[in-house]
């Protein structure tokens, strides 16, 4: 098949992929309940709520989109998945568009983005009505920016806006992850960089009172996300999908959260699925690795991908502790999907342009 008609394609085909796990979203929602069933106003008398009253931050934003579709255009749920679903697409677009502009047209170097972009688990989660799916597109367009250097961007800050207004602690993990990185290795003057601490202490200072303000912590913000942790943590031991991370020592505790169960951990159709994704998911990162090694002087000088390497750390770090269930976890991981794709889209362009400037020499 010729591959320039088949890279082409594939982002329309990736779409419909994508598309499709809308219905299995609603189904799993019908047979199981979840979030989305509360985002989508089931059941509830909408005659007594406004729509100013949703203009808070944290789980009100994706009830404050949910409410004109269903208090007005009366929309099913099935029908808003694929809303959610066709949003969330976007992400995945421009994330190719970004690969197709820059890496040369080969078999072998799109197979690991063609991989990892068919894993099935980030495209069921980000077509659910509920947060994954509308945050997707703005971690995407903040990656997109970060990458292209344009730190001005109104998309960027939008994009940053959203995420910090939803989920603020993503917000700060974002923040304190990239701006730290670039306070270190950026070469600008020290002028520069105060000015981006400036602002990066103004974003945190947002974050932080948000986050303080949806889990109404009057013990300390801290203490109170403790709190939340170990309860959370004492009621999942209760579930069938538990797995007791926070016993875990640190490096297990990571692997854990990011490659398990692996095959033959746990039995039944979806935990088969799951194994399956995540041993694949575990090659791929040996694969990173191998190509890291290779250029490993050049890569930790490089801005976004380090960034990512401790956006990742951190955010594993923080998720392991109070998400102690294989649900949670495979759920929470879909956000880190654009992440993963654009270190391996940044090791496969700097590899080949290293290899292809030796071949020209």
């Amino acid at each position: 098949m010729n591959l320039s008609r088949f890279l082409k394609s594939f982002p329309y085909f990736l779409i419909l992929y994508h598309l499709v796990f809308a219905w299995f979203a609603y189904e799993y929602v019908n047979q199981n309940n979840g979030d989305a069933v509360k985002y989508w106003f089931t059941g509830v008398k909408m005659e007594n709520l406004s729509w100013g009253e949703f203009l808070q931050p944290g789980t009100s934003a994706i009830y404050m989109i949910s409410y004109p579709l269903v208090k007005f255009l009366k929309l099913s749920p099935l029908v808003g998945c694929f809303l959610f679903s066709a949003w969330s697409s976007i992400g995945f677009w421009r994330l190719w568009k970004l690969a197709m502009n820059a890496l040369p047209n080969r078999w072998l170097t799109f197979f690991p983005l063609i991989l990892i972009s068919l894993l099935p688990n980030v495209h069921f989660w980000t077509s659910l009505i509920g947060k994954e799916a509308f945050l997707f597109p703005f971690f995407v367009f903040f990656l997109e920016k970060m990458y292209q250097k344009q730190y001005t961007s109104w998309v960027l800050f939008l994009s940053l806006f959203a995420i910090i207004w939803v989920r603020p602690h993503l917000g700060l993990l974002l923040i304190g992850s990239f701006g730290i990185v670039y306070l270190f290795l950026s070469k600008n003057t020290w002028q520069w960089k105060a000015k981006l601490a400036t602002i990066l202490i103004g974003l945190a200072g947002v974050s932080y009172y948000l986050l303080g303000k949806i889990t109404q912590a009057k013990e300390g913000l801290f203490q109170k996300v403790l709190n939340l942790y170990a309860a959370h943590n004492e009621k999942l031991k209760s579930t069938s999908a538990y797995v007791p991370l926070e016993e875990y020592p640190y490096p297990i505790k990571l692997f854990s959260f990011y490659f398990r169960p692996l095959p033959f951990e746990k039995s039944g159709f979806l935990y088969t699925v799951l194994s399956i994704e995540n041993f694949i998911s575990l090659l791929l990162f040996g694969f990173c690795i191998y190509l890291a090694s290779r250029n490993y002087k050049a890569m930790i000088q490089h801005q976004v991908f380090v960034g990512i390497l401790v956006f990742l750390l951190v955010y594993g770090t923080v998720f392991g502790l109070g998400y102690a269930n294989y649900g949670l976890i495979v759920r929470t991981k879909s956000l880190v999907f654009p992440f993963v794709f654009l270190a391996i889209f940044l090791l496969l362009n700097y590899n080949l342009s290293k290899n292809e400037s030796k071949l020209a020499s």
